[in-house]
């Protein structure tokens, strides 16, 4: 079983994941850590759940003082034999539970994370194993043979991109590790070819591949990757999920009839409901909506009244299929928070209340969902419930980016329209001193000056 995401995990354990998050957020650790646990347990191969237990394990950790900790310690003998002997009679998933049970105890435990290793190992968990791995090498900073085994495992991932990044922060920690510098510069050369499309990764002898011709373009490298992925598919006819990700090329590839041959074919195929699908399905039509959009001018006097009727459509199209699947897989908070958004849009607020509200609960859409909530409130005219989503959204929220400067912006125009023009005044220059150009903040504070 690969590792998963949230979107493709069973409901009952993204509900146990949603709570123990919540519970992070409200610094309630130990709950957090049981929640999550018990999540892990019933799905080991829940990345997202494992991540939100480290971080949770981390600031338990970190908020602990000096006896807690040695007290803490002290309670991992047990798990440690356990996950050992889980290990030598091959038995990972037990050893994952039981390495996270000192991992709880003590985040930082060489010993924990090494067992994670090689579970994840065994298991062909690269996520899992990379976050554990980077650890380690943060503790062993010197330590060449982790240094090689960081490198394999981000290969593993088959994410160069990502592979370059994380070895070059590496690098950057330790100038003076020669290992380190070369194992960086290999990771990097890999990166270049495989975003060059010189390696051709769904072949399956890679001895055998080929370079690509120099004169080669980006629509000569994804037809090829088509055509090695339907040969695979020829060899495993019940992979579904290959048959998506060919679908999905031919979306990036604009051609919408043959993505839809192979979802059809999908759909027909696989008797399970799949959300993954169904939201690979409404993406591929709404980029064939704006595919089409674009063929379009809409200031032309004969194409401008088409362009609108295709928006209207889309609208319309794109907010069915969203209620269909919020309603079909109740407990994806995904698509609840995707039904709000085509809600607002089309003006329905007091429903986009309700999809935001229940939105909120999910940890990778809760501070989007009170962005939203709060500018539902601000149309209509409720300024203090407004101020309110957006104060409980900055307080999660520190680094000054796009969504922040967004909840910034908004809470400034409820002070300005309720008439407290000091404080719209300081969320406006908030983003001004970072960023000039955002939106009219330029306006706005230079106005108040004059």
């Amino acid at each position: 079983m690969p590792e998963r995401d949230h979107t493709a995990v069973g409901g009952e354990v993204r509900q146990l994941w949603e709570k123990g998050y919540d519970c992070v957020e409200k610094k309630n650790f130990d709950y957090a850590m049981e929640l999550l646990c018990m999540a892990l347990e019933q799905d080991p191969s829940f990345f997202e759940c494992r991540m939100a237990l480290r971080a949770a394990q981390m600031k338990k950790h970190a908020d602990a003082g000096r006896l807690a900790k040695m007290a803490a310690v002290a309670t991992t003998a047990h798990h440690l034999a356990q996950a050992k002997l889980a290990l030598s009679k091959k038995n990972n998933y037990g050893a994952l539970v039981h390495a996270e049970k000192i991992l709880c105890a003590d985040p930082e435990n060489s010993t924990g994370h090494r067992v994670i290793v090689d579970a994840s190992k065994a298991l062909d968990y690269p996520q899992t194993l990379i976050s554990s791995l980077q650890l380690l090498k943060r503790v062993n900073p010197k330590d060449n043979k982790l240094t090689q085994e960081l490198a394999d495992a981000l290969e593993m991932l088959g994410d160069y991109d990502q592979a370059e990044q994380v070895m070059a922060q590496l690098s950057r920690l330790n100038p003076d590790d020669i290992y380190l510098q070369q194992a960086y510069r290999d990771t990097a050369a890999k990166a270049t070819i495989y975003r060059g499309g010189y390696e051709k990764v769904m072949e399956k002898d890679e001895e055998e591949a080929e370079s690509v011709p120099s004169d080669y373009t980006s629509e000569d490298v994804l037809e090829e990757k088509i055509y090695f992925m339907e040969e695979k598919l020829q060899e495993e006819p019940n992979n579904h999920k290959l048959a998506v990700d060919i679908a999905r090329l031919y979306v990036e590839r604009q051609d919408f009839e043959r993505a839809f041959e192979y979802f059809d074919w999908v759909q027909e195929n696989n008797t399970v409901g799949d959300s993954a699908i169904d939201k690979a399905i409404a993406e591929a039509h709404e980029a064939q909506f704006e595919s089409e959009l674009r063929q379009l001018n809409p200031d032309d006097p004969h194409e401008g009244a088409e362009h609108a009727r295709l928006i209207e459509e889309r609208d319309a199209f794109m907010l069915e299929n969203c209620q269909e699947r919020a309603d079909r897989y109740p407990t994806m908070l995904e698509f609840r928070f995707e039904l709000g958004e085509w809600l607002f849009r089309a003006g329905d607020v007091n429903e986009a209340i309700h999809a935001f509200q229940r939105a909120q609960n999910s940890p990778g859409h809760r501070l989007r969902s009170l962005s939203y909530l709060g500018q539902c409130f601000l149309q209509r005219g409720m300024h203090d419930m407004a101020v309110s989503m957006f104060e409980k959204g900055l307080q999660e929220k520190s680094a000054m980016d796009d969504q922040k400067k967004e909840m910034v912006y908004h809470l400034g125009c409820v002070y300005e329209e309720i008439g407290k023009i000091a404080e719209a005044m300081e969320q406006f220059k908030s983003i001004y001193e970072v960023d000039i150009g955002y939106r009219d903040v330029a306006t706005k504070v230079e106005s108040g000056y004059m």
